[in-house]
């Protein structure tokens, strides 16, 4: 049962007993909830109308636009024919119009493109949750050595994940060229700010007392972060580097669009320069590819962090 407790400036009036004071206060706290979820409501519908008006968010428009998303889908099926459609390439080593493999004609060099965006995608998590494990720690409010420190260190980490990862690209691949090296950095400079948030929260979310053991016998501040801390927050940080993998394959898909290596760069040609069933043929396999490696990767993030956990 909730208790409200007494304001101590709340004053009696002559005469009043303690269970009328009690009341009289309690119906003060509900007046002033009142009107503050009032105010706040009231912000909250200013804001979305707000938001709605900037973005255009309108019924009209919608229905309008629903359509043309279905019309643009008609034009990227593929023309299959159910005669032809298991037909393979014939003896001069061309495939048959309206089967599945001239449907597929560029199927190796999609799934080369898919494995590159893979492998961008896992040296970009690596080296990104690396630097957030290094980071998290001095910008853990209950870890850092100081707050000059750990003020720098939660700023940086802002910075890193403030920025989109397509912008780091663009600026990447004018420094070291067009291909896979932009895309990995681009990606890990922000994955290290979004996971180093998430460890930073979980470092504090994590018990001080075999901290202040090692501290009592004279330990070192690593000593304190490296026996006290890390076995405990280790299976949150896998878990969270994980769901981060999953992101990262996604995003490793978009920053090729500004030329920054994997299937994002051959989903931008044939955007830009077919606009036929290739489209549909590269987007298939890509979320194919994403929806695999999320069953994949929740089933080892249940691994690590214990299914009793999700009960």
């Amino acid at each position: 049962m909730a208790t409200t407790t007494l304001d101590p400036r709340t004053k009696a009036a002559p005469g009043e007993d303690a269970v009328t004071l009690f009341e009289r206060h309690r119906a003060e706290l509900r007046r002033s909830k009142l009107l503050s979820t009032i105010l706040l409501a009231g912000l909250f519908l200013a804001m979305l109308i707000w938001s709605i008006t900037v973005s255009r968010f309108y019924p009209d428009r919608l229905a309008a636009g629903v359509p043309r998303i279905f019309e643009y889908f008609g034009t990227v099926l593929p023309n299959l024919e159910w005669d032809k459609l298991f037909l393979g390439r014939g003896p001069d080593g061309r495939a048959v119009p309206g089967s599945i493999t001239f449907w597929y004609s560029d199927f190796a060099k999609y799934m080369r493109l898919i494995f590159e965006t893979i492998l961008m995608a896992i040296t970009a998590t690596i080296l990104g949750a690396a630097a957030a494990f290094v980071l998290s720690f001095p910008a853990s409010r209950n870890l850092a050595p100081n707050n000059a420190i750990g003020i720098l260190s939660r700023r940086f980490l802002e910075f890193c994940r403030g920025v989109p990862e397509i912008l780091y690209a663009l600026v990447l691949v004018f420094a070291v060229g067009v291909g896979p090296l932009a895309g990995v950095i681009a990606i890990a400079i922000h994955s290290a700010g979004a996971l180093g948030k998430l460890f930073a929260e979980v470092n504090e979310n994590a018990s001080m007392r075999p901290v202040d053991g090692i501290r009592a016998v004279g330990g070192t501040w690593f000593e304190e972060v490296r026996y006290g801390i890390v076995p405990q927050v280790l299976p949150n940080f896998a878990s969270y580097t994980l769901l981060r993998f999953e992101i990262n394959v996604r995003a490793s898909s978009i920053v090729g669009f500004v030329g920054a290596g994997g299937i994002g760069a051959e989903i931008n040609h044939v955007i830009s320069f077919f606009s036929d069933d290739r489209v549909l043929a590269v987007l298939i396999l890509v979320v194919a590819t994403v929806t695999l490696i999320d069953l994949l990767s929740e089933r080892v993030r249940h691994a690590f962090i214990g299914k009793e956990n999700l009960r």
